[in-house]
């Protein structure tokens, strides 16, 4: 049987490659469709490709049962907190350059803060969801993403084929859906190199994001929730830094990729350790200890934090309609 973990990774990636039967393989980027192997692809859309595919799976899996409300909103809140200001490779980085740099992006090692990765999936959830909400306002509820899903994906079925489109084409069939400026919001979106998140989707959709105390019922890829946003760490669970946060107190004090936490205030590291000792900074004035292995030489890095566990969540602005939540519910259509 599955555990908790397992059955969110599953439900989570079974909608996901179900869209991706329309999305990806049926309807292609035209520069991603190339006769041969030994043709490039251009992969400027693929936050058309994945990127949508990775809006719709999520919302799929909590429409479908298969997640619940609580944790497709841990997963989107995830998401938004990895994307905002303490990755400063949004500083210099556009979104757009992610996806066209995605055949180098392979055999990536840290600093993904400051280098950005594969951002055209994660930030291509919050773009398409702030695509959901400006149909719905634009046409007064008459229309919703799903309209525009069935009039781009939809058609009849010939069997296998594949069915290419460009920019234009497919701004073109938002327009029919509801008018708007189509090509200057994703123009502006992909070239942003604003260091903000795009949290323009949740906070339409009646929502916003907090930080707090109180765990996650899961995590977003980015994982290590309860390090990123307190000392700026991501760690695997041995305690080995995937990633050190630029200007975080852990970068301060000299922790960087590739070095090991071996020890937390005396005490060997363990994940459940660290988040201890997170949590009780709030009431030590002294800095936390860590022990860390660099190459074959120790040294104890003073990490400067009093802020407590600091987590991402979505909360509700009760003045604002809930929108987020009607685009999950399930969809009963009948014949």
């Amino acid at each position: 049987m599955l555990g908790h973990d397992a059955g969110y990774m599953v439900g989570g990636l079974l909608p996901h490659e179900f869209v991706h039967s329309w999305n990806g393989k049926f309807r292609r980027p035209a520069d991603l469709a190339v006769p041969y192997y030994e043709q490039p692809m251009e992969t400027d859309l693929l936050w058309g490709y994945e990127g949508l595919t990775d809006y719709l799976g999520p919302m799929l899996a909590a429409r479908s049962g298969l997640w619940t409300e609580e944790q497709y909103h841990d997963y989107i809140a995830s998401i938004a907190a990895a994307l905002g200001p303490g990755r400063p490779g949004r500083t210099w980085r556009p979104l757009l350059d992610t996806a066209v740099g995605e055949p180098g992006l392979s055999g990536r090692g840290g600093w993904s803060n400051w280098r950005r990765g594969t951002d055209y999936y994660d930030e291509g959830d919050l773009m398409w969801l702030e695509v959901a909400t400006i149909i719905h306002g634009e046409t007064d509820g008459k229309k919703s993403i799903d309209d525009f899903t069935q009039a781009f994906h939809g058609g009849p079925n010939n069997g296998a084929e594949v069915k290419i489109y460009t920019f234009d084409q497919l701004v073109s069939t938002l327009n029919s859906v509801a008018p708007y400026d189509w090509a200057t919001f994703f123009r502006t979106r992909l070239n942003s190199i604003t260091p903000e998140a795009p949290l323009g989707g949740i906070e339409k959709g009646g929502w916003k994001l907090i930080f707090n105390d109180k765990p996650l019922k899961l995590e977003g890829r980015r994982g290590g929730i309860g390090q990123i946003y307190t000392i700026g760490l991501q760690l695997k669970e041995d305690g080995s830094v995937v990633d050190a946060i630029e200007g975080s107190p852990a970068f301060d004090a000299g922790i960087s990729s590739g070095m090991k936490v071996m020890a937390v205030n005396d005490r060997a590291f363990t994940p459940d350790v660290l988040m201890d000792a997170i949590k009780a900074s709030k009431d030590d004035t002294q800095p936390m200890s860590l022990l860390v292995l660099s190459d074959d030489y120790f040294r104890t890095a003073q990490v400067s934090y009093h802020g407590g566990a600091r987590i991402p969540h979505l909360e509700r602005v009760e003045q604002k309609p809930d929108y987020l939540d009607e685009l999950i519910k399930p969809h009963v259509t009948t014949k």
